[in-house]
């Protein structure tokens, strides 16, 4: 009966604005350990998800990123099996949050306590967290991260003793309710399809070598950080390969230049800096060339042809 619960508050209808984590950690069928925190979304805040949770702009003026508290939250999740309530949402959530500063998925399997507790509990008129909070008798302040993570794994606590099931596995195999991974499942190409597409890709590979091996980013490996005020760092991201560079999410001995975008650069020049800017001082001051670039030298870099 091991498994660990989350859930995600947003600061608005973009994946990647999140502004609170709840975790919720089992462990022989009791809960072990919970954590909550705010997160800096480094996105504006709407006015309806704040009215949902509670949350604004100045309470997570000095809370972690996502990208910074992701280390202490993948420990939670690396190989683990996952609950949530909607859990469609809270995964499409974390892969963005991901994808959006270049971190790869971690190894994990997850289940749905909505689509569990509609197996369980036919009764009911509905299936929302609150409904099945109340029918159980389960504290709940909703829309709190932590309180709905909580809720989530109380009701699948509750869903394995009703079905005398022992584990996450067993309880969706016996309500034929499928386990998800972070990583959806790729469609095999015919042979001849893979051979046209990877000969494809050799052509335009050779193509950006032979137009871009001036450029000064040509073979740079490249690190983001902080929010960029002219696009999102996928969109930045996407200019720098196409000048030649690799695109990383964290920094090491291999990290050539960190972009900062504006808004942290002005926090920068204050003498706040964000952990990625620390460790790169650190390593400059180690002697290795690191170059920190703001992010409007870094567009001007980017549309650098000679």
């Amino acid at each position: 009966m091991d498994f660990v619960a989350i859930d995600f508050e947003t600061a608005n209808s973009l994946r990647t604005s999140v502004c609170s984590i709840g975790i919720v950690q089992v462990k022989d069928g009791k809960i072990k350990e919970e954590i909550h925190t705010l997160i800096n979304p480094l996105s504006e805040f709407h006015y309806y998800n704040t009215k949902i949770h509670g949350i604004t702009e100045d309470m997570v003026m000095s809370a972690p990123t996502f990208e910074e508290f992701w280390p202490n939250f993948k420990g939670f999740v690396e190989n683990q099996t996952i609950i949530a309530h909607n859990a469609s949402f809270d995964i499409s959530v974390l892969r963005a949050s991901l994808t959006n500063f270049h971190e790869p998925y971690p190894n994990f399997q997850y289940g749905c306590s909505y689509q569990i507790a509609k197996k369980v509990w036919t009764n009911l008129y509905n299936h929302k967290l609150s409904t099945l909070a109340n029918y159980l008798g389960i504290s709940l302040r909703h829309h709190d991260a932590l309180e709905d993570a909580r809720a989530a794994a109380l009701i699948t606590l509750e869903a394995m003793q009703k079905t005398r099931t022992n584990s996450v596995q067993e309880l969706l195999n016996l309500h034929k309710l499928k386990i998800g991974s972070p990583n959806p499942t790729k469609k095999h190409l015919t042979r001849s399809k893979q051979n046209k597409e990877d000969t494809s890709m050799q052509f335009l590979e050779t193509e950006v070598k032979m137009t871009k091996t001036k450029h000064p980013f040509y073979g740079a490996n490249i690190v983001f950080t902080g929010r960029m005020v002219s696009m999102t760092r996928i969109q930045a991201a996407q200019l720098a390969v196409n000048c030649g560079a690799q695109c990383k999410g964290n920094v090491d001995s291999t990290t050539n230049v960190l972009v900062v975008g504006d808004n942290d650069l002005v926090k920068y020049v204050q003498g706040i800096k964000s952990t990625k800017m620390k460790k790169v001082e650190e390593m400059i001051s180690h002697g290795l060339p690191i170059e920190i670039v703001g992010e409007q030298d870094f567009l001007r870099l980017v549309r650098y042809n000679s």
